[in-house]
């Protein structure tokens, strides 16, 4: 009697425990859609002072350069070509490492599983983990020692071959294709398709590691590899193994930290369910809509920023920045950003004092392209400053930005 009793106590407190997890997440769901709906909207209330400053500072390159200062009650206080659009470089990642973010939520995981199929081979589903390598491989392999195997018949392992024109966005240049910032965005990869053979082929390199597993571990006169095609039918009645990688949000740090575009390109597809690299994307556009700010100008060519074809205004990436710490996962989103003088990206710039370890921002760099957005801690503002065609911006940025925040009648 005692033994039911408290099995059923026990199945009643983790059924109230998921319900209320799951009433948890739907209220901040739902909290979060209302914040934004009915946040401030933003209007131009421009701090003369500080607003005479930049401009007699960009007054020579004015015309290559974009800048929105945006305080926490919605009103900008500095604007320079704030709506015209632009190309972005690494600034993108701001958009989809958030869709990300609040599609799968910080916990997901990108899974890599052996599987058993019916008639006694072997699948290697893979799903694009950026930390996946070698030595992941061969422990998705190890138990296959202690499986009871015919002595006389060699049994495959399945990996899914996947059309070369879905490696890599259309927009992306063959110059960065051949670039390991430019790795072939597949679902079959080894620490990211970092290295020359991954770059040309990374199923070949994938096929090539995991044979060089097999032999090592004395496996491969049990087990060969067979490519198929990305339709072969796959009807597996177990898994024998699976390696897990990081949750998203330290992926995250990959993709805003590090400006890790294979990360971002990968999970953004995960979060679609889509491999196909098509944009614009229904989904994501619908997505991007809800947010409620103004998007009209941008055109979205890809996840990471590496596309030429991608603009954005600084105008509206500083709204964007405002919403997002609306976002339920808000302190997820912004943690994964560089800090200037200390992590990622901006952790070599040369930051003027006063703001050093006081800047969260995503940074990005293409050709005649740098972007810097963020938050100035302490002081409440969201920024956007985009440049195009002029040289030593990066310097240019960092002293605008410490205008900012030595002109004290404004913020």
């Amino acid at each position: 009697m005692n033994k039911k009793f408290y099995l059923y106590t026990g199945l009643v407190l983790l059924s109230v425990s998921i319900l209320n997890g799951n009433l948890f997440s739907l209220y901040s769901y739902i909290r979060q859609r209302l914040n934004i709906n009915s946040i401030t909207p933003e209007k131009f209330n421009i701090c003369k002072p500080l607003q005479n400053k930049i401009e007699d500072y960009t007054y020579d390159f004015n015309s290559n350069i974009s800048i929105s200062i945006l305080d926490e009650s919605g009103d900008f206080i500095v604007d320079i070509n704030g709506e015209i659009p632009r190309i972005p470089a690494s600034n993108q990642k701001i958009l989809s490492s958030a869709f990300s973010l609040d599609t799968l939520g910080p916990y997901y995981t990108l899974k890599t599983s052996l599987k058993e199929i019916n008639d006694g081979s072997l699948y290697v589903e893979a799903s694009g983990d950026p930390d996946f390598d070698k030595s992941h491989l061969e422990e998705l392999i190890n138990d296959l020692n202690y499986i009871n195997y015919n002595h006389d018949l060699k049994l495959p392992i399945i990996i899914k071959r996947s059309n070369t024109k879905n490696w890599w966005p259309s927009s992306w240049s063959n110059a960065d294709r051949k670039e390991e910032y430019g790795a072939p965005i597949s679902k079959y990869s080894i620490a990211s398709n970092s290295s020359i053979n991954a770059l040309n082929n990374p199923i070949n390199n994938f096929i090539y590691e995991l044979e060089t597993a097999l032999k090592k571990k004395n496996l491969s006169n049990k087990y060969f590899v067979k490519a198929v095609d990305n339709n072969y039918p796959i009807d597996y009645i177990s898994t024998i193994k699976v390696i897990n990688s990081a949750p998203l949000y330290i992926l995250l740090n990959l993709v805003n930290s590090e400006s890790h575009n294979f990360t971002a390109e990968v999970i953004f597809r995960h979060s679609l369910k889509n491999w196909s690299h098509d944009f614009p994307n229904l989904k994501y556009s619908n997505w991007i809509k809800d947010q409620n700010f103004n998007s009209d100008n941008f055109i979205i060519a890809d996840a990471s920023g590496l596309s030429r074809e991608n603009r954005v205004t600084t105008y509206g990436l500083s709204q964007f920045l405002r919403r997002m710490k609306l976002n339920r996962f808000s302190d997820y989103y912004f943690s994964s950003f560089s800090i200037l003088g200390i992590r990622g990206s901006l952790a070599n710039v040369n930051a003027p004092v006063n703001l050093k370890g006081r800047i969260l921002a995503k940074s990005g760099r293409l050709n005649n392209v740098r972007s810097v957005s963020g938050i100035i801690l302490g002081e409440g503002i969201f920024f956007s400053i985009i440049v195009n065609n002029m040289e030593n911006s990066t310097k240019h940025i960092m002293n605008i930005l410490s205008i900012v925040d030595k002109t004290d009648n404004c913020i």
